[in-house]
């Protein structure tokens, strides 16, 4: 039985510094125990337009940071509990007793100890000097994780607000970028926007959590703006006339920086049921942009439904409805 407790201590440890490793240190995403706790807080708690938008990525943080915690004081005090002579009173040399093991475990982990409790023998002074390790090891992880996770979540803010500058709408976005006859200048932005679109997408990657770091402004809300950005492409690749399109590499570059948006950022939303609303061409046309026939862009937008059903997945996911994207 002793042995069966501390193997289980001992498992909890390494799962939990494993499960740190993978969500600080490794690119390939959260490890299996955070990332399920997040996903499952996520999923259960109203995120929606409220106070709590803005401040669900600092919660699911500091709840993972805490569970690590937590897990790493459990492991440790049941790997110093069932031996009756592995923590002495440091004044009388008596066994602890089970309060005094929780204790010294946590002061152990998170400090150097008061002192007033010691491991005894060779072999639980070892594991103590390893017990400080784990400590000082969870807290270098616990910063790793936090700092480039915050610096990424004011970079996804800041590409959203540039993205918004570009206009309200899909179809305003097009507009403003039309100059001398065409929208060069459209183009030269959505060529400077991919390289940041991509980077938030790959930061995604390697923290999922950061699709809760939301905002309470559409303004400055990422997915809602991505998808704004993704109907005004489609605008101009399928609703321009061919001869006044921005050049074929700065559309090119665009559409395959949102591809990796919503790959990475929304892998885990739900196909809408519907398809959004359907861009407003006869806009563009009225504002003196030369446009394809009607039932050709109608024709091409169809082709388009499954990558705009997902858009809108994503979109609720976060919390957002399509109003607030595209302002209709």
């Amino acid at each position: 039985m002793e042995v069966a407790i501390v193997v289980i201590g001992a498992f909890i440890v390494l799962l939990t510094l494993f499960d740190m490793f993978n969500t600080t240190i490794s690119l390939g995403g959260g490890g299996p125990l955070s990332a399920r706790m997040n996903i499952g807080i996520w999923k259960r708690l109203p995120w929606g337009p409220g106070p709590l938008r803005g401040s669900a990525g600092g919660i699911l943080s500091l709840c993972t940071i805490l569970v690590w915690m937590a897990l790493l004081w459990l492991g440790w005090t049941l790997i110093f509990l069932p031996v009756s002579d592995a923590v002495l009173r440091a004044s009388s040399g008596e066994p602890a007793d089970f309060a005094a093991r929780i204790y010294f475990s946590g002061f152990t982990l998170f400090t150097l100890g008061l002192g007033d409790y010691r491991p005894d023998g060779s072999l639980w002074q070892i594991l103590t000097a390893l017990c400080v390790a784990t400590g000082f090891l969870s807290v270098t992880m616990s910063a790793t994780y936090l700092v480039p996770m915050l610096s990424a979540a004011a970079h996804k803010r800041a590409v959203a607000s540039m993205i918004d500058s570009m206009g309200d709408t899909p179809e305003e976005i097009v507009i403003n970028g039309w100059r001398d006859g065409n929208l060069l200048s459209l183009g030269t932005r959505l060529a400077s926007l991919s390289a940041p679109i991509a980077g938030t997408a790959a930061s995604h990657l390697s923290y999922p959590i950061l699709h809760t770091f939301g905002t309470a402004e559409a303004g400055r809300s990422m997915p809602a703006q991505i998808v704004k950005l993704s109907e005004a492409l489609l605008l101009v690749e399928h609703g321009i006339a061919p001869e006044a399109r921005p050049a074929a590499l700065d559309l090119l570059s665009a559409r395959r920086s949102l591809t990796e948006f919503f790959e990475h950022a929304g892998s885990g939303a739900r196909m809408a049921e519907e398809v959004p609303p359907t861009p407003d061409l006869e806009r563009l046309g009225d504002a003196g942009l030369p446009t394809v026939a009607l039932k050709d862009f109608e024709t091409a937008m169809k082709r388009q439904r499954d990558m705009r059903r997902y858009a809108l997945g994503m979109l609720r996911e976060s919390g957002w409805s399509i109003k607030d994207a595209l302002g209709r």
